[in-house]
C-alpha cells in the first residue's frame, strides 16, 4: 500500500503542470459549484463544500436548535452517524470511521477543534453547542493539516460572530426529571469599528432520571452552567482582532457507576474547562493574508468516592478522591497565498500539554495517582496546495506536514515507584486529493493521505513497580517507539440538485493502521512495541430530499438519511489474528423527516446504531459480548409567533426505548421539555 500511496503521489505531481496550463489556456467563463456553502476545516482556508476532495459534512445552527441535546456529543451522533459512547454523569467521546470511540485522556484518534485551534478537553460531554453558529465535520485522515490524533477526523465548531445591528435573544424552559434552563445572548456592533458576542447559560437535572424499563436510575443528578464572550476590532481597512473566553462549569455531577453493582459504587464530580483566545489577521496584499492566534486552555476535574473497597464496597461520608488538571498553550500562524488558479497556505504550530494528576485518601491526605505527571511538546510547520484547473472544475490539492514531538514523564508527588524521564521523535504526514465537478450537479472526489497518533507519555518515558508475591514487577516505556501511522483512501460521488430539492453523496473509505502500540512481557519486565495493525473499511452515505423545491412551495418537507455501515473494524491479536475492534457498530444510521414554513418548524429523527462488541468486566474470565442494536426517536415542534417569540417542545427517546451504548450504562428514558424564547 505503501507503493501505491507513493506512486499517486508522483502521477500526481507530474500531472499538475498540465492540468495548469489547460486550465490557463481555456478562456470561457469559470465554471463556479452552484452551491456557495463554504467550509474551512478541509484546507484550513475557506473554500467551496462541492469543490474539496476530502469529505466534510456541516451541522449548521438551524439542525442544532432542531437536535434533542446540548452538547457536542448529542449533534454528532445523532446528526453525522458518527461512533460514540456516552455515560449518565457528563462523560462522553467519539470515534470515526471505525475507530474505537474515546473519552479520556490526551492521545486520541478523532481531533476536535473550536475555531480551527484545539478545544483543550477531553471530555467532550463538556463542549456545548448553544453558541455554535456550525460545525464542520471532516471525515478522514488530516494530520497534513492539524498533527497527532487526526487520523480517523477533525470536528471543528464554529462559533457565532455578530458585527452587524445589536442582536439578542432570552430563553427559559423545563423538563422531565425536574430540569429547568436559563440562557441569554447578545451581539453585535459597539460603536465605530468594535463587536462584540455575550452568551450564558445555566441547566439542573434536580431529580434522578427514569430509564426505558421504568426503572429510576439513582444518582443521575446534575448542574452545569457555562458562558462566552468575544471583543472584536477592526484595526484599519484590512486588519482585525478577536478576543475571546468561554467558560464551562459542571457542579455535583452524579456519577451512578455499574449497573451490575446496583447503588453500591456512586460518587459524583466537579468540572471546569475554560478557554482563552486571541486572534489578529489582516492581508499583507492583494493575494497575501496572515492570521496568528495564541490560545490557553484547562480542564480540571475533581472525583468523589461515596465508598470505601471494591469487592465489597463500603458507604462512607463522601470524600475527594482524585484530581487532574490539563493545560494547553499554543500558537497558530498562518499565511495564505492566492492567485487566479491556485492557493498556497503555510502554518507553523505550537502545542504544550500540561497534565497534573493528585489521588487522596477517605481522611484527605494525599496519595500517589495511579499515572504520574507528564507533558507534551509538538512544533509543527505545513503546507497545502489548491489549485483550480480546467475552468475550475477540477480541483486538486497537495500537502504535508512536518511534526517533531517531545514527551516527558514529570517527578510527582507521593509516587515513587517509576523515575520520570523523556523521548522525542518527529514524524512527516501527506496528503492528497481531486474533485471533479460535471454539469447537471454530479461530483466525484477522492482523496489520499496518512495520519498519526503519538505515543503517550507513559508508553514512551513510563517507569514503575510493583510487588507481587516475592516478584518485583516492573514496567518500563521505550523511547525507541514509532507513533501509530496510517494511510487511508476514500473515493467518492455526489448529486446534486438544488432546484429539484435533491442532494446525496456515497463514499467508501479503507484505512490501514500500522505499527500499533501493545504490551509486552518478558519475565518481569513489561515494555511497549510497535506491532500490530488494524483495518476499516465501509461506506458512508447522505441523502436529502426536500419535497417543497420541485413543488414551488413557500415551505420545505425534507426527508434526509446519513449513514456509515462498517465492512470491516479489525484490530490484530498478538497471535497475529484479527478480531473485530470492541465498541464499533456495524452500522449507525441517522434519519428522518423535518418540516418549516417559517411559522411552524418540525423534525422527527430516528438513530439506528447496528450489533457491536465489548469486553464484560463483571463475569468471570472477561468474556467478548455482543450488544444488541437498537433505535431511539427523537421529536421537535416549534412555533414562531408575534415576530419576536418562539415556543418550542422537544421530546427526547420519544418510544421509552431501553438502551444503552456502554453495558451497565442505560441512558434516560423518554424524557419532555417546553421552553420559550425571545429574540430580536
Amino acid at each position: 500500500m505503501k507503493k501505491v500511496f507513493n506512486a499517486a503521489l508522483a502521477l500526481f505531481a507530474i500531472s499538475l503542470p498540465a492540468l495548469a496550463q489547460a486550465g490557463m489556456k481555456d478562456t470561457a467563463p469559470a465554471f463556479e459549484p452552484t452551491m456557495n456553502e463554504v467550509v474551512v476545516t478541509a484546507t484550513r482556508s475557506p473554500e467551496n463544500i462541492r469543490a474539496i476532495p476530502a469529505k466534510v459534512e456541516v451541522i449548521d445552527s438551524r439542525e442544532i436548535k432542531q437536535t434533542v441535546g446540548d452538547t457536542l456529543t448529542d449533534q454528532l451522533k445523532k446528526n453525522s452517524s458518527i461512533g460514540v459512547i456516552q455515560y449518565p454523569g457528563a462523560l462522553s467521546g467519539i470515534g470515526i470511521r471505525g475507530f474505537r470511540p474515546e473519552f479520556s485522556g490526551i492521545t486520541k484518534h478523532s481531533l476536535i477543534l473550536i475555531n480551527g485551534r484545539p478545544a483543550g478537553a477531553t471530555n467532550l460531554a463538556t463542549i456545548l453547542t448553544d453558541d455554535v453558529e456550525r460545525i464542520e465535520i471532516l471525515k478522514g485522515p488530516a494530520s497534513s493539516l492539524y498533527g497527532g490524533e487526526a487520523m480517523g477526523g477533525v470536528v471543528n465548531i464554529i462559533t457565532k460572530k455578530h458585527t452587524g445591528k445589536l442582536t439578542g435573544m432570552a430563553e427559559a424552559g423545563a423538563g422531565s426529571f425536574k430540569s429547568n434552563f436559563q440562557k441569554a445572548a447578545l451581539g453585535g456592533a459597539l460603536g465605530k469599528g468594535f463587536d462584540f458576542d455575550i452568551f450564558a447559560r445555566r441547566f439542573e437535572q434536580a431529580d434522578d432520571f427514569r430509564m426505558g424499563n421504568g426503572e429510576t436510575r439513582a444518582h443521575t443528578t446534575y448542574q452545569t452552567r457555562n458562558g462566552y464572550f468575544r471583543l472584536g476590532s477592526d484595526l484599519g481597512q484590512n486588519w482585525r482582532l478577536d478576543a475571546s473566553a468561554s467558560l464551562y462549569q459542571g457542579r455535583d455531577i452524579e456519577t451512578p457507576g455499574d449497573t451490575f453493582d446496583g447503588d453500591d459504587k456512586s460518587g459524583h464530580k466537579d468540572i471546569d474547562h475554560y478557554g482563552l483566545d486571541l486572534t489578529v489577521g489582516g492581508k499583507l496584499g492583494n493575494n497575501n493574508r496572515l492570521t496568528v492566534r495564541t490560545y490557553k486552555t484547562n480542564e480540571t476535574s475533581k472525583s468523589y468516592k461515596h465508598y470505601t473497597g471494591w469487592s465489597t464496597p463500603v458507604q462512607v461520608t463522601p470524600y475527594r478522591s482524585y484530581d487532574s488538571d490539563i493545560d494547553w498553550l499554543g500558537i497558530q500562524l498562518k499565511d495564505e497565498y492566492t492567485w487566479d488558479i491556485q492557493r498556497f497556505i503555510f502554518g507553523v504550530d505550537y502545542q504544550n500539554i500540561d497534565k497534573v494528576s493528585r489521588s487522596y485518601n477517605q481522611d484527605g491526605t494525599r496519595k500517589a495517582p495511579y499515572s504520574p505527571d507528564e507533558g507534551r511538546e509538538n512544533w509543527a510547520g505545513y503546507v497545502e496546495t489548491v489549485w483550480k484547473l480546467m475552468d475550475k472544475r477540477l480541483t486538486a490539492t497537495a500537502g504535508g506536514r512536518y511534526d517533531s514531538f517531545d514527551v516527558k514523564t514529570k517527578e510527582t508527588p507521593y509516587k515513587t515507584d517509576f523515575t520520570p524521564n523523556s523521548a522525542t521523535f518527529s514524524t512527516f504526514s501527506p496528503r492528497a486529493g481531486l474533485n471533479y465537478l460535471f454539469d447537471g450537479g454530479i461530483r466525484l472526489h477522492s482523496t489520499i493521505g496518512k495520519a498519526f497518533v503519538p505515543p503517550t507519555a507513559a508508553q514512551l518515558a513510563g517507569y514503575s513497580e510493583r510487588v507481587v508475591g516475592s516478584v518485583t514487577m516492573i514496567t518500563r516505556g521505550n523511547a525507541n517507539l514509532n507513533p501509530e501511522s496510517s494511510l487511508t483512501y476514500d473515493f467518492g460521488a455526489g448529486f446534486e440538485r438544488p432546484k429539484q430539492g435533491l442532494a446525496m453523496d456515497l463514499t467508501f473509505f479503507h484505512t490501514r493502521v500500522d505499527d500499533k502500540i501493545t504490551s509486552v512481557t518478558s519475565g518481569n519486565i513489561t515494555t511497549y512495541v510497535n506491532s500490530l495493525s488494524a483495518k476499516m473499511e465501509g461506506l458512508e452515505t447522505n441523502f436529502s430530499y426536500d419535497i417543497g423545491a420541485p413543488l414551488d412551495w413557500n415551505r420545505s418537507l425534507t426527508f434526509f438519511v446519513n449513514s456509515t455501515h462498517m465492512f470491516k473494524a479489525e484490530e490484530e491479536q498478538a497471535d497475529h489474528t484479527m478480531k473485530d475492534i470492541h465498541n464499533v457498530a456495524k452500522y449507525t444510521i441517522d434519519y428522518g423527516v423535518k418540516y418549516d414554513d417559517g411559522m411552524f418548524d418540525g423534525k422527527l429523527q430516528c438513530r439506528t446504531q447496528g450489533k457491536m462488541k465489548d469486553t464484560d468486566w463483571n463475569a468471570a474470565g472477561y468474556p467478548e459480548v455482543e450488544y444488541p442494536s437498537f433505535t431511539v426517536a427523537d421529536l421537535m415542534v416549534g412555533v414562531n409567533f408575534l415576530e419576536h417569540q418562539r415556543l418550542t417542545l422537544k421530546v427526547g427517546n420519544l418510544f421509552d426505548k431501553y438502551y444503552y451504548e456502554k453495558k451497565g450504562y442505560p441512558l434516560p428514558g423518554r424524557a419532555v421539555y417546553v421552553n420559550y424564547r425571545y429574540e430580536f
